[in-house]
């Protein structure tokens, strides 16, 4: 197993509550989603997902951690060590 536990963009540990932003694409648009982690799973295949909310209450799975940063912590943003 490669690693315990799931790493944003920046090699830091993900945790439930913490607040991320990812990019998302349709056709030639593209923008920046915010997401607030509520949960952390594992796929079969060993990837992790991270289920959560966006800001409209709207819930969607990450499965891309290499696209995720957090940006903000116990509901502190900027994001602080």
């Amino acid at each position: 197993m490669e690693n315990a536990t799931p790493k944003d963009f920046l090699d830091r540990e993900i945790r439930v509550g913490d607040i991320c932003v990812y990019p998302v694409r349709k056709g030639s648009s593209m923008w920046i989603n915010r997401v607030t982690v509520q949960r952390i799973t594992r796929d079969p295949a060993g990837g992790f997902k991270v289920h959560g909310m966006k800001g409209d209450g709207y819930p969607v799975v990450v499965t891309s951690m290499d696209r995720l940063t957090i940006v903000g912590r116990d509901n502190v943003i900027p994001f602080k060590d």
